[in-house]
């Protein structure tokens, strides 16, 4: 050997030597055959590096050859959309974003602040001879973090969802039909809503349970609007909820809860895990609804009935599209609407 260990961690040369104090022929050897394999070493890592340059500058050539094809195809494929049919399935939700926007100056220049005022009692008696008893307040008796928790996941999932699940009929080939009559059908369902908002403005139970008025009915104190999502807040320190909810227009539309109504479109238009993960989503934002305080149980019924009867209204009354069938689209494409389905995307 050429190098022996001494015993502490440490090496030393141990090369024989001759009287002549030069090294004998092994190991001028060992030390010819480890330079050779150093220089192979070499050799191999920089042919690996070359060969990683040429693959890395291949594939960008490609890519960029690929994006500048996209590029130039890019202006045909946007003169191809249907965009007849773009513009006629997003007026309702476009005009329902208006009426949320402008919610209170709507009421203002109206006039309906003076004609209808917040109502805080025609709810809880309803559900009382619905239900024979609050819901609300049996599911809030015992917070618990972990609850709360579970309860902010759908609300927080509530205002992302619609678009979310428009993407995900886009992205599946099977489905891609079903977008404009699901969008069709949440743009109606938002927009009779906030007119029922506007028109019928009513407190939620939060609002209701926690107002303190004086003798002349003005109001001295209530519970913050993030409701029973206050703990959460506290506890993470900081503002997520009530920096949502304190910039919301609509401070009193509990009835209808679009926060039930959104996932029960999703349940009538082709939902992405199937029906019973959908029927799941319903009963799970349901329960948070009620947990929260943010809404009470004949909310919750009026938005499910909503989203019946809109979507009954699409399918057997009218609607300018067609509604979806997985057997008259196994190409993927959108047909537009009844009259013309020979735009696609």
């Amino acid at each position: 050997m050429l190098y022996t260990n001494t015993g502490d961690g440490k090496y030393r040369y141990s090369g024989s030597f001759h009287k002549t104090g030069k090294p004998d022929v092994s190991s001028l050897i060992y030390l010819c055959f480890y330079f050779k394999t150093v220089l192979q070493l070499i050799h191999s890592w920089q042919q690996f590096l070359e060969t990683l340059q040429t693959t890395a500058l291949a594939y960008y050539e490609t890519r960029q050859a690929e994006l500048r094809d996209m590029l130039q195809e890019l202006p045909m494929k946007i003169k191809c959309l249907p965009w007849k049919s773009i513009v006629i399935v997003a007026l309702p939700f476009l005009v329902y974003l208006l009426l949320f926007k402008f919610y209170v100056s709507i009421r203002t220049i109206t006039g309906l602040d003076e004609v209808t005022h917040p109502n805080i009692e025609i709810l809880p008696a309803v559900e009382e001879h619905v239900f024979f008893c609050h819901p609300h307040k049996l599911v809030s008796q015992n917070p618990h973090f972990v609850l709360d928790c579970l309860a902010a996941v759908p609300y927080l999932l509530h205002f992302p969802l619609p678009f979310l699940f428009m993407l995900y009929l886009l992205l599946t080939p099977k489905k891609r039909a079903a977008v404009f009559p699901y969008f069709w059908c949440a743009g109606w369902v938002n927009l009779i809503a906030v007119l029922v908002q506007l028109l019928f403005p009513t407190a939620p139970p939060w609002y209701t349970d926690s107002a303190v008025f004086d003798q002349n009915g003005a109001l001295i104190a209530v519970q913050p609007n993030e409701a029973g999502f206050k703990r959460l807040d506290h506890v993470i320190g900081h503002d997520l909820f009530h920096g949502i909810y304190s910039q919301s227009p609509v401070k009193f539309g509990a009835f209808p809860s679009l926060h039930i109504a959104w996932p029960m479109v999703i349940l009538l238009n082709q939902p992405w895990f199937g029906w019973k993960v959908a029927i799941i989503h319903v009963a799970w934002i349901t329960w948070a609804a009620l947990y929260s305080t943010h809404h009470y149980a004949i909310d919750a019924v009026g938005g499910i009935l909503l989203a019946l009867l809109i979507k009954a209204c699409i399918v057997y009354i009218w609607s300018p599209f067609e509604e979806y069938k997985a057997s008259d689209n196994e190409n993927g494409t959108i047909p537009t609407n009844k009259t013309d389905r020979s735009e696609i995307v």
